[in-house]
């Protein structure tokens, strides 16, 4: 970078590799001294001074090989044809900030100090016809309020869940997916549970078999065998419809002992592969990029965030505490444990038998109690995958999706304020200075749509900086620390992206973007359809520019040119003169001429002391 220093305003402060000190020329030998301390620092390798004023004197400090100098006679300039001596007044308006904005250019700043090294003494007038790439403050303030109500709108549902394709975890843990079947074979073997479960299963099985071997000659006692049965295991499934009932109650998969008291029930506590915390954060972070990357918006991302942080967050066993009962209600057990006795009569034995049985068999209720067995089992292995063996997973996910939900809605926030306050201030902006060819300029004006595009999609890629420190804070659970320091990031970025667009513009990408997010399109309709540029580019140096002196200064110039040329880099491409200097900046573009003075005149009245 280059480091100014105005000798008008203010002491050293600090210096660089690059330093453009301005100054009046009635005050070079006053700074004398600060000079010298900026030429003796052994951080400084080139150092340009701009003069601005007539009848400059160089201090000593500026004597020698060393001296870069460019002395600027009047700053408004006056329109001149070096090679014919034609003249014309300028623009009648001071160009000092436009020659110090292009001088600051790392780029440019080089090739000047470059050129004036071939030039005698090292100084020169400098002149140039060049192309503003400014935006209209009008503009520019206009897509600053329109971005600003696109990161400060209201919430937007969003209907898809994950952006990611790759997601595996989260979809199960959100419950948009069916858990996988391994994760519900929840029993251990010949557990507790396993157990209960078969007990009751064998002896709903034991009862169905004694009602079917039931014959028509098959005496009381045979019926009696029956009822003691179906009794049998209505108790049975009453015990396993209690117990499934007191470990919703009683576990959570947050208790320090939930490991222990579900291995003594043969229940299976384990999280399974590809759902740790990491594989969490991983999955998150990749739905959260996808959306950026896609351009989503950042209130519907915020909505989607929160959606997943309500659906994957574990409600707790106890919560199915009453679907025992509803699978397995207290009218059946009551109809097992007092079942009916099969029909009294010899009538209805001889005639009726097959129909009594049928009868019987439908008052048992033994079909019923298998089907309430089966979705006991059902719900505790579906409660056992997701509210304790998924328990702490879904809660991370739950915690992180609402984390990140609570740090996008505070960038909005920032960087909505910010945009504002931005629109306010370039509202109060004068347009492009009449020293400069505006073609560029005025075809800005007319993609306003563009520009706002480019300028979100740069502002979604600093996003993701925003919140690469937020992911290994959630991997390993420490939620507060993802907002800290946030909005000073935010800050830094914005005021970087800032000083960017007005110093470097929207052509080139910031430091944080990923991503083209427009720009090309904006530059190839912008910059290289301009003919201007182009007439910029290749001007010859003799031919008429403004030229930042006097009328009487031009009889101190020698009537012969070097030129630097330079463009935005983001423009480069066939066609251009050879030569050109590449900058970073998309502010201008064209030529910049240095003209020497004649011979003898730095010695005669420049020299000296200043007294």
């Amino acid at each position: 970078m280059v480091v100014v220093l105005d000798l008008r305003k203010e002491e050293i402060t600090r210096l660089g590799h690059r330093v453009l000190v301005v100054t009046d020329t009635d005050r070079l030998a006053a700074g004398q001294q600060t000079l010298q301390e900026v030429f003796s620092s052994r951080l400084v390798r080139s150092v340009l001074v701009v003069a601005l004023g007539p009848e400059p004197r160089l201090p000593p400090a500026l004597t020698g090989e060393s001296r870069r100098v460019l002395w600027v006679g009047d700053p408004c300039g006056i329109l001149w044809n070096a090679d014919t001596g034609e003249a014309a007044h300028g623009p009648e308006v001071s160009s000092e900030a436009i020659l110090i904005d292009l001088l600051s250019q790392p780029e440019v700043f080089d090739e000047v100090v470059g050129e004036l090294g071939e030039i005698p003494y090292g100084t020169a007038s400098p002149g140039w016809r060049i192309v503003a790439g400014r935006i209209d403050p009008e503009v520019l303030a206009q897509a600053f309020t329109d971005v600003a109500d696109r990161f400060a709108g209201p919430p937007q549902q969003d209907p898809a869940v994950f952006g990611s394709p790759l997601a595996t975890a989260l979809p199960v843990l959100s419950g948009t997916a069916d858990l996988p079947a391994d994760l519900l074979d929840a029993l251990v073997p010949d557990g507790r549970m396993d157990r209960l479960y078969r007990q009751a299963r064998d002896r709903l099985d034991r009862a169905t078999r004694a009602l079917d071997e039931l014959g028509y000659l098959s005496i009381a006692l045979a019926r009696a065998a029956v009822v003691d049965e179906v009794i049998a295991a209505g108790r049975a499934l009453a015990e396993f419809r209690d117990a499934v009932a007191r470990l919703f109650a009683e576990v959570d998969h947050s208790d320090e002992d939930a490991a222990g008291v579900l291995a003594a029930n043969g229940i299976k506590f384990a999280t399974p592969a590809g759902m740790g915390h990491a594989e969490i954060v991983a999955e998150l972070r990749a739905d959260v990029d996808t959306a950026l990357g896609e351009r989503k918006s950042l209130t519907r991302l915020v909505s989607r965030l929160r959606a997943l942080a309500d659906q994957s967050a574990p409600i707790g066993s106890a919560a199915f505490v009453p679907g025992c009962r509803r699978r397995c209600p207290d009218e059946l057990l009551n109809e097992l444990h007092a079942p009916p006795e099969f029909p009294r009569g010899l009538l209805n034995r001889f005639v009726f038998w097959r129909r009594s049985r049928a009868w019987w068999r439908e008052q048992l209720s033994l079909g019923p109690a298998r089907t309430a067995l089966d979705e006991l089992r059902t719900l505790l292995e579906q409660v056992a995958a997701s509210e304790w063996t998924l328990g702490e997973a879904r809660m991370h996910t739950s915690d992180a999706a609402r984390t990140v939900a609570a740090a996008l809605s505070e960038i909005c926030a920032q960087v909505s304020a910010t945009l504002t306050d931005w629109s306010r201030a370039e509202a109060g902006q004068a347009a492009a200075g009449p020293a400069l060819d505006e073609e560029v300029t005025v075809r800005l004006r007319d993609r306003g749509g563009q520009l706002r595009e480019v300028i979100t999609g740069d502002l979604l890629d600093a996003v993701t900086g925003w919140l690469d420190p937020a992911w290994p804070a959630l991997e390993h659970g420490d939620y507060r620390d993802v907002q800290a320091g946030l909005e000073r990031r935010v800050d830094e970025t914005l005021r970087q992206y800032r000083y960017h667009l007005a110093h470097r513009g929207v052509q080139e990408k910031p430091e944080f973007g990923t991503t083209d997010a427009g720009r090309q399109d904006l530059v190839d309709a912008v910059w290289r359809q301009s003919q201007q540029v182009v007439r910029a580019l290749q001007a010859p140096p003799g031919g008429q520019m403004l030229q930042l002196c006097g009328d009487r200064d031009l009889s101190l110039l020698l009537r012969q040119a070097y030129a630097v040329r330079f463009a935005p880099r983001a423009v480069r491409g066939q066609g251009n003169p050879p030569g050109v200097v590449w900058t970073r900046s998309g502010q201008y573009a064209g030529t910049l001429r240095l003209v020497p003075l004649r011979p003898g005149t730095v010695e005669e009245n420049w020299s000296g002391d200043g007294a």
